[in-house]
Parts: C-alpha cells; sequence; structure tokens
C-alpha cells in the first residue's frame, strides 16, 4: 500500500502544486497589467473618435454618447458605439455624426469575423462608404454595397450604424 501510495499521490501532489503556482501567477499578471490594458483601450477609443468626428477638437462623454465640441467650442457632432451581429459574434462599431444629420465617419473598433471575407468587409473601403450620408436606415443592397461572402458582416456593420442613428434621432427628438 505505501508504495502505491506514492506512487499515485506524489505525482498528484506535484502536478496540483504545479498548477496552483501557475495560477496564482497568472492571476498575479492580470492584476498587474489589468488596468494598464484598460487605459490604453480606453486612449484608443478616445483616438478613434477624432477619426470619425474629425471637426471634433474635443469630446464629452454623456450617457451612451460622447459629445464633440470644435476649436470655437461649438457642438461638432455626436459619436456612438454600437453593435451589431456578424458572422463570427459582436461587431463593435464607432460613428460620428455632425448636428446636421450627416455621418462623419465610421469605424469598426472590434469583431470576431474570419479573415477573409467578413475581415476584408470591415476595411475602411466599406466602412467609408457611410461618410457623407445622411442619417437613415441602412439597408444591403438599397443604399449600401455588400460584400460578397459577407453578407452577416455587412448586415452586421449596418445594424450597428442604424443603432446610432436611432440614438441620433432620439438625442434630436426625431423618429
Amino acid at each position: 500500500m505505501n508504495g502505491k501510495f506514492k506512487k499515485v499521490f506524489i505525482p498528484a501532489l506535484s502536478l496540483f502544486c504545479i498548477c496552483l503556482v501557475s495560477a496564482l501567477l497568472l492571476a498575479l499578471t492580470n492584476e498587474m497589467t489589468h488596468q494598464k490594458i484598460a487605459d490604453a483601450a480606453k486612449q484608443e477609443e478616445i483616438r478613434q473618435r477624432t477619426v470619425v468626428c474629425p471637426a471634433a477638437e474635443r469630446f464629452e462623454e454623456k450617457d451612451g454618447y460622447a459629445l464633440a465640441y470644435d476649436a470655437n467650442n461649438n457642438v461638432a457632432g455626436y459619436v456612438f458605439v454600437t453593435e451589431g451581429k456578424g458572422y463570427g459574434g459582436t461587431i463593435s462599431v464607432m460613428t460620428g455624426i455632425d448636428v446636421n444629420g450627416v455621418i462623419t465617419g465610421v469605424k469598426v473598433l472590434s469583431h470576431s469575423e474570419t479573415s477573409s471575407y467578413g475581415g476584408k468587409a470591415i476595411k475602411n473601403d466599406f466602412t467609408d462608404e457611410y461618410t457623407g450620408k445622411p442619417v437613415q436606415v441602412f439597408v444591403k443592397g438599397k443604399n449600401i454595397d455588400g460584400w460578397t461572402g459577407a453578407t452577416r458582416t455587412t448586415n452586421g456593420v449596418a445594424q450597428a450604424v442604424n443603432a446610432a442613428c436611432e440614438k441620433y434621432n432620439a438625442l434630436k427628438g426625431g423618429e
């Protein structure tokens, strides 16, 4: 019994200790880096705001959107972060809309789409289609082009932009 105990228990105890130390090191690393990662993500989001709302000099956080101000401290537009459902999961999109209801930019912040079709559909040449268009309901094939093989991706981006347009209309008192 003593030999069998050593043969089974000692390796199991060793494996448990290795796993415990690994888990503790991973938790410690996460604790030390999670705030830096969150800060970097926030800085990237702020940087992306200037891409989708180029007339803005500064932004003010509001509930569910950011208000953009120009150099003269006048409201230049609004920036919304919304989501749509793509082929690979959720697509997070940032949309800039000026005070006249014209889309000033669309940027995909994150996605889980495949790198082939879906990933290509999220590039600037697709999202730039929205820029300069008035706030409206966007439908693939009607007022925006789709990408062959990336129907769910293009629909997901359109869904997110439409959600931003709805939020804009709600702020402006529209329907």
